[in-house]
């Protein structure tokens, strides 16, 4: 796990002072060591400038250095993430006549690229995000893993191409001007996280899970694809890839094994896949599910190696310590807890809001946890995201089905008599406001979908914005967005419909994003085993009834690790892993959270109007409104990060 960055522009332009000053504002994420090359670009005057920033996990020589060259073609990288499968590429790659000079994966991506061009990527089995410079082709090779774990973000101006692991160092060039994209504030104010491809920078934009993009140097042209959908895998005959990430294999795929079964062995064999590490891995303990199954799947392929961490609060109704105790103790080698109050959390927040890279409701969980994991000593972590999202453990796997349902019968209802029902409804609180919008939905699961994500609604933005800030992008069309570029949920079943909104929405915008800063902010490299892309393929092909199996959230993860799991641990309410912001708020943060409710530069900036902002605060420490937490805390780390990184 790194940062990577990279320059093409003039001479003139990109020269080491300022590829240096890229690679200090992307140190956190590479603490170990630092590359940086300028490579010509034909006989133009203009170059390709380089920036690597290290966290050695695999090869920990100095062969492993970034930007790492290719002897053969000339070909240049740099590299961000774990290619978990990179041994058997690599092994392939050799019977093919490529030599290697390293034991590192960044290697075998460059031999890849020049065995099988841009299709390379379909090779690898892990997270990457990473650029190629092609010497001979005079091309610039970006891509990113299938489901975004690893970010990056590029900017086009005339004669100028960027691109970074983090909005901030591309910031931190000075060669992106400080403006705000108010249709991103848009998306944030709507979902609580920028909607990609948009950043909250103008003229930046994020690569999209699955995304490659080739920048032609001579003419400035991009091109731009997705090389794997999970939409149209389900779609496919039957599923492509097998338990060793190649093309075929004498494993049957599970719709023909029979899904539990087949299920066992695909998680014991993606967690093995997972502990591919020079380094020693720990691992992320809630105390739920999904991070309590991969203790289990952990300590089935690899015995009681792990050290797992867990936080825990004051306030006993957040606390679940004893949970993750419990699997800690049984499964894991060490359990390490880290007790956090409000106290605590007012030490801590500013240094994790400074690490966020655009403004987000979320995160500062992780920002917590991967600093106890980092201060242990460890840099590889396992973690439990994705696990809701691909066995169904959110409220949305039943509540939109149930919007379904309903919607057919109010449907029959005139559109007068509906649109009546809503102007009485709508207002009061955010349910009566959602209720409204369900009222007058055109039906369609994804609009459902971006109703029960909402954070604001139409309504409440258009009194906290500026007017004519923004203007052309609304929420209502941000809900539209999730309908997802063309048909890529068609044909898929009603789980799966669901299962593609949330990977596309909610987990790639926020939780994935977060989880990579936050923990990065500290030099932790967080491994996420439920988002192997052969996992995911293989559980899309299990039937629907199989998932929801007598209406039980996760029942496919559940009975692969029941007979090992606690029942106290999949009997209890889920919870989340989350701090008691309702709580804090009102307590020990409200002074900061004062201070920047009175910063009208900031709010300006981003296009709010500070006194409907300082209202909205009001009427939450007033119980009025009803105004939601996360609503206040949106407001609240949008304004700060305007503060911080526009007014400069």
């Amino acid at each position: 796990m790194c940062g990577i960055a990279g320059i093409i522009g003039t001479e003139q332009l990109v020269q080491k002072p300022l590829l240096k000053k890229i690679a200090a504002s992307l140190a956190h994420r590479g603490p170990d060591d630092e590359g940086i090359e300028i490579v010509p670009v034909g006989d133009g005057g203009r170059v390709v400038g380089l920036v690597h920033r290290r966290l050695a996990i695999i090869d920990l020589s100095p062969a492993g250095h970034q930007p790492m060259r290719d002897e053969t073609t000339d070909n240049w990288i740099v590299f961000n993430g774990e290619i978990y499968n990179f041994k058997a590429v690599k092994i392939e790659l050799e019977k093919k006549g490529h030599a290697f000079r390293s034991q590192s994966d960044t290697e075998v991506i460059l031999k890849a690229y020049a065995e099988y061009g841009v299709k390379c990527v379909e090779k690898l089995r892990g997270m990457f995000a990473f650029a190629l410079f092609d010497a001979r082709a005079q091309k610039l090779f970006l891509a990113v893993d299938r489901f975004g774990i690893k970010p990056l973000y590029y900017f086009k101006s005339e004669n100028l191409f960027a691109f970074s692991s983090e909005v901030k160092a591309l910031l931190a060039s000075e060669i992106v001007p400080r403006k705000v994209n108010f249709e991103a504030v848009q998306s944030f104010l709507a979902f609580g996280a920028v909607q990609a491809p948009l950043t909250i920078v103008k003229g930046v934009q994020a690569m999209l899970p699955a995304q490659y993009l080739v920048y032609e140097m001579e003419s400035g042209k991009v091109e731009s694809g997705a090389y794997w959908s999970p939409g149209s895998v389900h779609n496919s005959p039957q599923p492509p890839f097998n338990l060793r990430g190649g093309d075929s294999s004498s494993v049957p795929p599970l719709r023909l094994r029979g899904g539990q079964e087949g299920l066992r062995e695909v998680l014991e064999d993606t967690v093995r896949h997972h502990f591919v590490s020079d380094v020693p891995v720990g691992l992320f303990l809630s105390g739920g599910v999904d991070s309590s199954a991969l203790a289990i799947l952990a300590h089935r392929v690899a015995g009681k190696t792990l050290d797992s961490f867990s936080v825990t609060f004051e306030e006993e109704e957040y606390a679940e310590g004893h949970y993750a105790r419990m699997i800690g103790e049984k499964f894991c080698a060490r359990h390490h807890e880290l007790k956090v109050g409000d106290s605590d959390l007012e030490k801590l927040l500013p240094a994790a809001l400074d690490a966020q890279d655009q403004p987000t409701i979320d995160g500062v969980n992780a920002y917590v946890i991967s600093k106890a994991v980092r201060d242990v000593g460890i840099k590889v972590v396992l973690s439990g995201q994705g696990g809701d999202e691909v066995f169904g453990g959110y409220p949305t796997f039943r509540r939109i089905p149930r919007m379904v349902r309903w919607w057919k019968m109010l449907h029959l209802l005139p559109r007068w008599k509906r649109a009546m029902l809503a102007r009485i409804i709508g207002e009061g609180s955010v349910a009566r406001s959602k209720l409204a919008q369900y009222l007058m939905s055109d039906g369609e699961v994804s609009t459902f979908y971006g109703i029960a994500r909402q954070l604001f609604s139409q309504d409440a933005v258009a009194t906290i914005v500026i007017p004519d800030r923004g203007r052309g992008s609304t929420i209502d069309q941000g809900i539209v967005d999730f309908r997802f570029r063309g048909n890529d949920i068609a044909g898929v079943d009603m789980f799966n419909k669901i299962f593609l909104l949330e990977l596309r929405g909610y987990l790639a915008n926020m939780l994935l994003r977060d989880g990579d800063v936050m923990s990065m902010a500290h030099g932790l490299e967080v491994r996420v085993p439920y988002l192997d892309h052969v996992l995911v393929e293989q559980v899309m092909f299990i039937p629907e009834r199989e998932k929801m199996a007598r209406n039980i959230p996760k029942s496919l993860l559940l009975n692969t690790v029941r007979d090992e799991m606690p029942c106290e641990i999949w009997a209890r309410k889920k919870m989340g892993f989350t701090f008691p912001w309702e709580l804090w708020l009102r307590g020990r943060l409200r002074g900061q959270v004062d201070a920047v409710f009175n910063d009208v530069q900031a709010a300006h900036a981003v296009g709010l109007n500070i006194r409907a902002c300082q209202n909205v605060w009001r009427q939450f420490l007033e119980r009025r409104g009803g105004i939601t937490w996360s609503r206040m805390w949106g407001l609240y780390v949008l304004l700060r990060w305007s503060r911080v990184h526009l007014l400069v």
